[in-house]
């Protein structure tokens, strides 16, 4: 939180003073002040908001040219666009005179008819510059524009006594009509256009309602009548996103207007089917085929990725990505079709909308934001609060953007109009349902940032927002959280634990896509507290995930947490795959040791308990928690193995859960009123893995270790520090003070500088936005 009115009042003003002018006057004119701090907040941390409204953001006349006299346009900040109707001439020709051109019909090669047809289709391929100031759109923008009629949102007129009465929504109908210039059209062929002259392909996370599935179509059709040869595939999970009302349906209706509108017209004789359209005819002397031989294909996969197989084209677009099972593998399976070696022939286009649920959406979600596993163009992440430098992402077209009634002619959107709108919105709904979930359908169906888009429909476990904000105070300090941490290995010295710095480095990425080296590091964020040279029982206690094979072809890890009961504060972490299980075992045993903790374990796997009792150590594993059976969440009592530890369950896994959000959701301790208990975690990869949360879905290693130690926590709540095991009897038992927990002990001499002082504690006065 900001500390005082004052500094908020000085922080805004500096904003807006960035702003247009005419953007900090309609700004400051908002008598709903928690309205206006919502804009404020958006325009402050997202950075392209910003970009957008920034009063030095330029015109096309100001930015750099390249040698054909075209603009460098810069996806991620873009310009201001300025008399746009004249890359849609032609449309607005035949909007006022039902064709393309008065020239008559003459097919003599130096003709003027013949040289402007020629003209349209060099423009339909590579676009068209305007040569006063450079300003220029790609082929497939001009083709969208000019040749693809689409179905269009429209006002009903009203008398003046009906405008005097409105209320609410304004009453619309669909008519077919050119496509308005729009920027976040311009904006998305202009990726697309980068991406091909790349040898990259295309990744989009959209809102709803911006007709995607018209310019997928057109995509298509200005392949097949520009294109010899070419080939376009539409891919989708299910056929009744190609036809009906599906992209191959948009791209027919295409089909039809420009064979009766123009000389391109293309004869079907050998496929014109409903899933497939060939542009040939047979030679009535030879009886061969002849043509351009272009084709449209549609494909639907209906969980078979196979089917991606072997599909070589120009283009394939992925339909409704958002809603594909086996994305990933089917992209993964299309890819060899558009590549060969680093040499890239075709672009895969994928694109989905926001607010679609369940695993369904896990593959758009990984394809968009990680763009460089995948040869997708990736751009910085500007479109989402807060991220560190360096993050990247695909396309994202934000509510924001063209929203209906909020873009002037020329297609500039008018993003605080919209942003009050969307705002609005949300508040109504927030006041007048009680369902945690309709709110969250609402940010996600019309998101202004990509992790909007990307929450799950049945809402979040936990609570995702505000760890978003902790994780990106965390990945852009560095030396206050993560790098003032101590990166150890463990070894045994005169029968007692010790610790040097590792070689190794903790593993950071979730999920993890290098599975080469998955060692990783032991990371101590605080080291044991002792007094009289003893660590006192059931002041640490430790929860851990464990595996049993020594090789696996997935990137699950074994994860072991180590806690402050006191202070509820995670103090240690192992998270990784050594060579062999038993070395992850003898690392928690290492680690358990130093803290002098119990551990809670997943019981599912026996490996753990047989390692432990080999060496003589099973009292180090705690025995199955009785809160469990007294909750009737298990009825197991067992030996062994199942004496020991936690067997998960569905009715265990649900409970953890539950024991994880409201652990999240406390006090911290030490901390100033309202600073929760998630604002202490260090690990980036523990708050991503809680981000990312779905139970139906991936390996979370670390979030099923947290679970273990809070199902111990619960257990020994009715326990005092030193009411058990503690076996030392010549030993003096002495109660720890909390106090003394406050503070982390000094760092060592590695740290120990003027410029350390501040990162003493590293989880001190946890920035919040």
């Amino acid at each position: 939180m900001k500390n005082s009115t004052q500094t908020d009042t000085h922080e805004e003003r500096s904003l807006l003073d960035d702003l247009r002018f005419d953007v900090s006057v309609r700004i400051n004119s908002l008598e709903n002040e928690e309205l206006r701090a919502d804009i404020i907040q958006a325009i402050d941390e997202i950075p392209f908001i910003y970009n957008m409204l920034s009063k030095d953001r330029p015109y096309a006349k100001d930015l750099p040219k390249d040698d054909d006299g075209k603009i460098e346009v810069d996806v991620t900040s873009p310009h201001i666009l300025e008399d746009m109707d004249f890359f849609r001439e032609r449309a607005l020709y035949f909007k006022k005179h039902g064709k393309y051109t008065d020239l008559v019909p003459n097919r003599f090669p130096s003709s003027r008819y013949m040289k402007f047809w020629r003209e349209e289709q060099r423009r339909c391929r590579e676009g068209l510059v305007r040569s006063s100031d450079g300003e220029w759109i790609p082929g497939y923008y001009y083709w969208y524009l000019n040749y693809c009629p689409i179905l269009m949102t429209q006002e009903i007129p009203k008398s003046a006594e009906d405008l005097e009465e409105q209320v609410g929504n304004i009453k619309a109908d669909r008519v077919e009509d050119f496509p308005r210039v729009w920027d976040s059209d311009y904006l998305w062929y202009h990726y697309v256009e980068q991406a091909e002259q790349r040898g990259m392909h295309c990744a989009n996370l959209k809102t709803r309602g911006r007709g995607y599935s018209f310019k997928g179509s057109s995509m298509g059709t200005r392949n097949y009548y520009h294109f010899k040869r070419s080939k376009s595939f539409a891919i989708a999970s299910e056929g009744e996103y190609l036809y009906d009302d599906g992209i191959l349906s948009k791209a027919w209706d295409t089909l039809n207007f420009i064979d009766n509108h123009t000389p391109w017209r293309k004869s079907r004789d050998y496929a014109d089917r409903n899933d497939h359209k060939r542009a040939s005819y047979r030679d009535p002397r030879t009886k061969t085929e002849k043509g351009i031989k272009t084709e449209i294909i549609g494909v639907s996969t209906k969980g078979q990725p196979e089917r991606a197989r072997g599909k070589r084209g120009k283009l394939l677009l992925f339909e409704e990505a958002g809603k594909f099972p086996h994305l990933k593998k089917t992209y993964a399976i299309a890819r060899p079709s558009v590549e060969q070696g680093k040499m890239t022939f075709g672009t895969i286009v994928v694109w989905g909308t926001g607010g679609t649920e369940g695993a369904d959406f896990a593959g758009m979600r990984e394809l968009f934001t990680k763009p460089d596993a995948y040869n997708i163009y990736a751009l910085d992440n500007v479109f989402d609060r807060n991220m560190p430098q360096g993050t990247v992402c695909g396309y994202y077209c934000g509510e924001y953007m063209n929203r209906e009634g909020c873009y002037d002619v020329n297609g500039n959107s008018d993003i605080v109009k919209a942003l009050i709108e969307v705002f609005d919105a949300r508040a109504i709904i927030a006041n007048s349902t009680d369902d945690p979930n309709a709110l969250i359908q609402e940010k996600a169906d019309r998101s202004i940032t990509p992790q909007e888009a990307m929450m799950k429909r049945e809402g979040h476990l936990f609570n995702v927002e505000d760890i978003r904000i902790h994780l990106a105070e965390v990945e852009t300090n560095p030396k206050k959280y993560t790098d003032a941490t101590w990166k150890v290995k463990l070894y045994f010295q005169d029968g007692e634990v010790a610790w040097k710095l590792s070689n190794n480095y903790p593993i950071r990425q979730f999920p993890v896509m290098d599975i080469k080296d998955l060692e990783g590091c032991v990371e101590i964020f605080e080291h044991p507290i002792k007094v009289d040279d003893h660590i006192q029982s059931n002041v640490y206690i430790a929860g851990c995930d464990p595996y049993d094979d020594d090789m696996s072809i997935g990137p699950s890890l074994g994860s072991i947490i180590i806690m402050n009961r006191l202070t509820g504060r995670i103090v240690a972490e192992y998270t990784g795959r050594p060579r062999t299980a038993e070395e992850f075992y003898e690392i928690c045993y290492r680690l358990m040791k130093y803290y002098n903790a119990k551990c809670n374990y997943e019981n599912n796997k026996k490996g753990m308990f047989q390692y432990f009792d080999r060496i003589n150590a099973t009292y180090m594993l705690c025995d199955t928690p009785g809160i469990l059976r007294d909750m009737q969440i298990t009825k197991r009592v067992g030996y062994g193995n199942f004496a020991k530890g936690t067997h998960t369950t569905k009715a265990v896994n649900g409970w953890r859960n539950s024991l994880i959000r409201s652990y999240l959701m406390e006090q911290a301790y030490g901390k100033e009123e309202g600073e929760r208990n998630y604002s202490t975690i260090v690990s980036p990869a523990i708050l991503r893995e809680l981000i990312a949360y779905d139970p139906e879905v991936g390996n979370y290693d670390r979030i099923s270790a947290l679970g273990m130690v809070l199902i111990y926590r619960a257990d020994l709540e009715k326990y005092g520090i030193e009411d058990e095991d503690f076996d030392d009897i010549d030993s003096v038992k002495k109660p720890i003070d909390p106090f003394f927990l406050r503070v982390r002990p000094s760092m060592s001499d590695r740290f120990v500088s003027a410029e350390s002082e501040e990162r003493i504690d590293i989880r001190s006065r946890i920035r919040r936005r």
